[in-house]
């Protein structure tokens, strides 16, 4: 019995071309789950989209902060932007679905985002709902709380974060629940502060980087405190990380809740639509390599001395010269 032809094959005894096989009629599409970092440079030189780096500590609010865009952008129009696609709706759903009543669950709860996952990029397409501009692009990374204590106890971790100088928004996340905390306000204020030395210190944060500092968990630190009290918490803050301003093109101080408690006044996204406009809105950075010099070591070869001769300027020499 011989071979199947491919579909609309037609013998060349016939006169007519043979049709292309099924296999090279495929389509490529994506396979919805989060980008890796490669796959994410692969969106990121197609459309040039914006990046959004979230980084908190473990339970701050990162990946609840997604799946808030996502479910806000299932209702209704969200912050004045319609959907108009994704290559990884699989990966919000998957991050939704614990908080949504087809889970079973009693309460809402989201995901975390697993070390071993590694940094996480959420990618949507969107448009304004007036349908008068182009379609628009963005990446969300997505990191574990875990990185984010790695950074805090090593600079050698800090440093190898790199997608934190490649970032157009870097976003902070600190739990403004625990600012509400007598017991656990200093210890996190502390962790929040010296993350942003860090960024500084290791020189992760250029001078035109945008910041945005958000008080997650706000409804929270309403129930906690009081109207009166969390007003008074969020001038400190503000007062606080005002001490970075001048280092970066802009750094604001925000309280959201991404998922308030079903009997707070806050509605669900609270404080996200100003964030997401200036997020689609602003013009990617323009990142320029930044050069680190190599430490001086033994010259056994050759060609360790013509590098020092040809490229002296990538080594840093002894005070002796």
């Amino acid at each position: 019995m011989g071979t199947t032809p491919p579909i609309g094959h037609v013998s060349p005894q016939g006169g007519a071309e043979v049709a292309t096989p099924v296999k090279e009629m495929l389509v490529d599409l994506p396979l919805g789950k989060p980008l890796a970092e490669a796959e994410a440079s692969e969106v990121l030189r197609a459309s040039g989209a914006p990046i959004v780096v979230l980084a908190g500590a473990p339970k701050s609010g990162k990946t609840t902060l997604l799946a808030s865009l996502h479910d806000g952008f299932q209702r209704k129009p969200f912050a004045g932007y319609l959907v108009a696609g994704s290559r990884t709706l699989i990966g919000f759903e998957e991050r939704c679905f614990d908080s949504r009543i087809a889970s079973g669950g009693e309460t809402p709860v989201t995901q975390r985002t697993q070390l071993k996952e590694g940094i996480l990029f959420y990618h949507v397409k969107v448009r304004r709902e007036d349908l008068n501009s182009p379609v628009k692009q963005l990446l969300l990374a997505d990191m574990s709380g875990e990185f984010y204590e790695g950074a805090l106890d090593s600079a050698t971790a800090m440093r190898g974060l790199t997608i934190v100088r490649r970032a157009d928004h870097f976003v902070h996340l600190v739990d403004g629940g625990k600012l509400a905390s007598k017991e656990l306000s200093a210890h996190t204020q502390a962790n929040a502060l010296m993350l942003m030395r860090r960024c500084f210190e290791e020189n992760m944060l250029d001078s035109d980087a945008r910041v945005d500092i958000l008080l997650t968990k706000w409804d929270i630190a309403l129930a906690r405190s009081g109207e009166e009290k969390a007003e008074e918490i969020l001038r400190r803050q503000r007062e606080v990380f005002s001490a970075f301003e001048r280092r970066v093109s802009r750094l604001r101080v925000r309280p959201i809740a991404a998922r308030p408690h079903y009997k707070s006044d806050l509605k669900p996204g609270y404080g996200l639509d100003d964030l997401l406009q200036c997020w689609i809105e602003e013009p990617p950075r323009k990142v320029t390599p930044q050069v680190r010099r190599l430490p001086l070591v033994g010259l056994r070869s050759p060609f360790d001395w013509f590098a020092l001769h040809e490229v002296a300027e990538l080594f840093v020499r002894g005070s002796d010269g």
